[in-house]
């Protein structure tokens, strides 16, 4: 995950275009303050949505407990095997 930088809105406004930029490319979040409020976050619209599929997966119980016996199998498949079964070797 990236990091996330704290700012006040006033300084969010002076650099509003550059944060937007930094953001879309996936470099940085930032949490805006302003005062009397509740503070918001400038997130990537990939990033948000990798978290709403995040809590779909996990807000599913079967879907979860699928998850759990793949870990318990913890299978490994060497990259070489993967390309030799799809014969791409």
């Amino acid at each position: 995950m990236n990091q996330i930088t704290t700012l006040t809105a006033s300084e969010a406004r002076e650099d509003l275009y550059t944060l937007i930029k930094t953001v879309s490319n996936g470099l940085r979040s930032y949490e805006i303050n302003l005062r009397g409020a509740n503070p918001v976050v400038l997130i990537s619209k990939s990033e948000i949505e990798s978290w709403f599929e995040t809590l779909d997966v996990l807000s599913s119980p079967e879907e979860v407990e699928t998850i759990k016996a793949g870990r318990k199998e913890k299978r490994l498949i060497s990259h070489n095997d993967i390309l030799k079964r799809l014969d791409l070797s």
